[in-house]
């Protein structure tokens, strides 16, 4: 997984399940950095992702993110 395609898939996740604007525009400022902070934004979508509804390939996205970036 590149920068770019990392990069693509956590405004996605972000756009997808962050309903907070605030926390939204927050996490999409984080993934524009140079040094993507992949743990924080992570953790800054946890709380929007525990609820269940997250989709079976969100989730294997995720987990893919964690293993090649975490």
């Amino acid at each position: 997984m590149t920068i770019e395609e990392l990069r693509s898939k956590l405004l996605l996740l972000i756009e997808t399940y962050v309903t907070n604007p605030v926390a939204r525009d927050e996490l999409e400022s984080l993934v524009s950095q140079r040094d993507v902070p992949v743990k924080e934004i992570l953790a800054g979508l946890t709380p929007f992702l525990v609820d269940g509804h997250i989709s079976e390939a969100d989730g294997q996205t995720v987990r893919d993110i964690a293993f090649h970036y975490c």
